[in-house]
């Protein structure tokens, strides 16, 4: 069952106290808070009430007041800027980590589809490489993973610790 929707007159009037209360607290009106005020659904006051959100509701919100000199930074926005510095080094630091091993892994999974392949041409393969690959087959899974990486030439000093493994 559909509820009827108000009409102009109670919408203009939830309009006007929204801006009163804002103004009263000292922020900045919105249209969520009219909808709240009403109990309409965001698109359903926007498929019926948009003109009155251009005519009578935008042109009555107060500018913002922008200070007009730029202003020092303050201890906390250095502290604010430092801090997403250092998230941000750390986020490319973890991207690079994640990269690793997501190598790491897609070469597992291909030594592990193929094994019997493997095996087979690495008696075949020059003896430098024959030796590293039975080195890797013959090796238990963490010295596996560990003679892989080796042979990539990654520091292992580079690869974070993943707890719990």
């Amino acid at each position: 069952m559909k509820r009827a929707l108000p009409g102009t007159e109670t919408v203009k009037a939830a309009i006007d106290t929204v801006l009163a209360e804002a103004a009263a607290r000292g922020r900045r009106p919105t249209v969520t808070a009219i909808e709240r005020l009403l109990d309409i659904p965001h698109a359903t006051f926007h498929r019926h009430y948009a003109d009155l959100i251009d005519v009578h509701f935008r042109p009555r919100i107060p500018a913002l007041a922008r200070p007009a000199t730029p202003t020092e930074p303050s201890g906390s926005d250095v502290r604010t800027e430092a801090n997403l510095s250092r998230l941000r080094k750390e986020n490319t630091d973890l991207r690079r980590t994640l990269a690793l091993y997501e190598e790491a892994i897609r070469q597992l999974a291909l030594e592990n589809e193929r094994p019997a392949q493997r095996r087979h041409r690495s008696s075949t393969a020059p003896p430098q490489q024959a030796r590293a690959t039975r080195a890797v087959l013959n090796a238990t899974p963490s010295r596996r993973r560990l003679a892989w990486i080796r042979s990539l030439g990654v520091a292992l000093s580079r690869l974070p610790v993943i707890k719990g493994s």
